[in-house]
């Protein structure tokens, strides 16, 4: 029995010559059905991709930008965009958006306008990135979104409700002249008003502000500079107190105009 085991030939693998030769076909036919299919496509249909692609991604950026918006940019220039009179201007129809390019916008964002600045006619801050140090992408978010509310087939927006008379603005209102409303209006009127009225939905009134009445002086500069961010239990309006106003650059010095400001404005309210 060993002699004959021994003897026993291994046979060749019947398949493996037509394997070999099945892959040599596919490697030599597959770049020719490759070419064949291609130039079968129509003409320009991967541009039509490249461009639906492009209008996808527009549309995800926008979307982007209007959240960001509505965090950072709807308390002062409205949900809508349709502005707040005595704050921020429209930006539905905006004359200044639609003539403004990109890079225009962008650095007008990433600056901010001071409330001094010759432009500003509404003597209201516009902080530097939404004064939430918003990054360059969350900014051409915003940009993206700003495009999508202009309608050039429409008049612009009218600006008559931010103009105001910048050489009155050291007058608090009825009360004649105040130490420090001029740095109020600056820093504070776009939540607060004007003359501490203040604004429904954004800031409350100062004009009898039980809490100012409250506080020491050295309380209220801490508490301006601090702030107090709309998850804070004490926070009822659910609107974000930007520390200094939303301007970091804003010193103690300014800060005790302020607070000299509210308190004539509180006297003055008192009967």
């Amino acid at each position: 029995m060993a002699s004959q085991s021994s003897q026993k030939v291994a046979h060749p693998d019947p398949y493996k010559r037509p394997s070999i030769a099945v892959g040599i076909l596919f490697v030599v036919t597959l770049p020719v059905l490759m070419w064949g299919i291609v130039s079968y496509l129509p003409a320009g249909g991967n541009q039509t991709g490249a461009v639906e692609l492009a209008a996808s991604d527009s549309q995800a950026v926008s979307s982007v930008g209007e959240f960001v918006y509505m965090n950072s940019c709807a308390v002062c220039h409205g949900p809508d965009g349709n502005g707040i009179a005595g704050n921020g201007k429209p930006l539905r129809n905006s004359a200044f958006v639609q003539n403004s390019s990109d890079e225009v916008l962008f650095d007008h964002l990433v600056n901010g306008r001071e409330a001094t600045d010759p432009a500003n006619t509404t003597g209201v801050l516009m902080p530097a990135r939404g004064g939430k140090n918003l990054s360059d992408d969350q900014i051409r978010s915003v940009i993206a979104y700003l495009r999508t509310l202009q309608n050039p087939g429409e008049p612009t927006a009218s600006l008559d409700d931010w103009v105001i008379d910048l050489s009155a603005e050291a007058q608090g209102g009825s009360t004649g002249p105040i130490v420090g409303h001029k740095q109020y209006v600056a820093y504070c009127s776009s939540c607060h008003g004007v003359n501490g009225e203040g604004m429904e939905g954004l800031g409350k009134p100062l004009t009898s502000s039980t809490f100012a009445v409250t506080k020491t002086d050295k309380e209220l500069m801490n508490f301006i500079k601090t702030g107090r961010p709309m998850w804070d239990p004490e926070n009822t309006t659910g609107i974000d107190m930007p520390p200094k106003g939303g301007n970091p650059a804003l010193s103690d010095e300014e800060i005790m105009l302020i607070i000299a400001y509210i308190r004539e404005i509180d006297k003055a309210e008192q009967p």
